[in-house]
């Protein structure tokens, strides 16, 4: 059954050992609740930037295994061009027991070898070429998967209650250009409202099921970039559908001028 308590302090009475170990229950409790189900990936924060050959992770909140890992301050790193694909890794450190406490660490790091899924979670992976400058912006959906130069957020995941999924901004960015054309599927509008409404954060099994019927077939989706490359497809398509109907809209004009 349901229920509640909590420890009651009266003047002149004992603080006993129970009543502090509700206090010091109680958030771990909630947070296991709140979080039943979820996936791992960044829970919020930790934003990326890039200057002056330092690299930045800003502050946020990671969900690992069923453990809340957090990052009160920004963690900056040296980041020099190397020309090289190069990972943005957090690594999840074994469990230390120390006097009165019990500790769950990371360390952030580049590499250039892939994620381990085993005991490591990407932030974010980039080719940062010499004399260039590794930027954190992008003019449209298609750009965040730039090859060179850019901070790519692709696979980065992020926790969702039905597993993890794709960056909000991401798909915040997807919304906006699929507004921009004229939609009129009951299907794509609903999909499109959802992530407005839901601030970007869609699971990836609710992307998986419009990318099916956007795209009028089964799509295979094993991770993120999955995800991403079935959503640039769909908005390539309605593009060139757009495109075609402004030229047929031209060529009516162009005869009923004639």
């Amino acid at each position: 059954m349901f229920y509640y308590e909590y420890p009651k302090f009266e003047k002149k009475h004992l603080l006993t050992t129970e009543m502090l170990e509700q206090l010091r229950d109680h958030p771990r409790y909630y947070s296991e609740l709140l979080f039943y189900g979820y996936g791992n990936g960044i829970v919020n924060g930790c934003g990326l930037s890039w200057e002056e050959n330092r690299l930045t992770v800003d502050k946020g909140i990671l969900y690992w295994n069923g453990n809340l890992y957090f990052m009160k301050e920004p963690y900056t790193l040296d980041c020099f061009p190397e020309d090289q694909l190069r990972y943005l890794k957090v690594n999840f450190l074994e469990e230390e027991k120390k006097p009165g406490k019990i500790c769950g660490g990371t360390s952030i790091y580049l590499s250039k070898e892939p994620v381990d899924s085993s005991c490591e979670m990407e932030l974010c992976r980039f080719r940062l070429q010499v004399g260039a400058r590794l930027r954190n912006s992008y003019q449209d959906f298609c750009d965040y998967s730039t090859d060179y130069d850019t901070i790519n957020i692709i696979c980065a995941p992020f926790s969702d209650n039905n597993g993890s999924t794709i960056s909000p901004k991401i798909l915040l960015q997807f919304a906006n250009e699929m507004m921009e054309t004229q939609m009129t599927d009951p299907y794509e509008i609903s999909f499109v409202m959802n992530i407005l409404a839901n601030h970007g954060k869609i699971g990836s099994a609710v992307i998986d099921q419009f990318l099916s019927i956007a795209l009028v077939k089964k799509v295979e989706v094993a991770n993120n970039q999955d995800l991403y490359q079935g959503l640039l497809n769909t908005l390539r398509m309605k593009t060139t559908r757009k495109g075609n109907r402004s030229r047929d809209n031209q060529g009516k004009k162009s005869i009923m001028l004639l």
